[in-house]
């Protein structure tokens, strides 16, 4: 009875880290292809797609918003 209770659960976790496998390596791929050109090898390596682009200076504009806010509601408290 242990022995099929075993090959149950090998059978479960062995199905649910194949999928897992898979899952991760075509959100690696989709994401590879979102932001990057490129084969990656030394005649054509990576370089940031326009979307990958875009995305980092939205990005950084955020990020500069945000942080000047922080500083500015600092700022402000101090006269308080």
């Amino acid at each position: 009875m242990t022995a099929i209770l075993n090959e149950i659960i090998d059978l479960l976790v062995g199905g649910i880290t194949g999928i897992s496998a898979g899952i991760g390596q075509g959100l690696s791929s989709l994401a590879k292809d979102m932001f990057l050109t490129g084969a990656g090898t030394e005649a054509d390596p990576y370089k940031l797609s326009i979307f990958g682009g875009l995305i980092a200076v939205f990005g950084g504009i955020a990020l500069a918003i945000g942080l000047s806010r922080l500083v500015f509601n600092w700022i402000t408290s101090l006269g308080n």
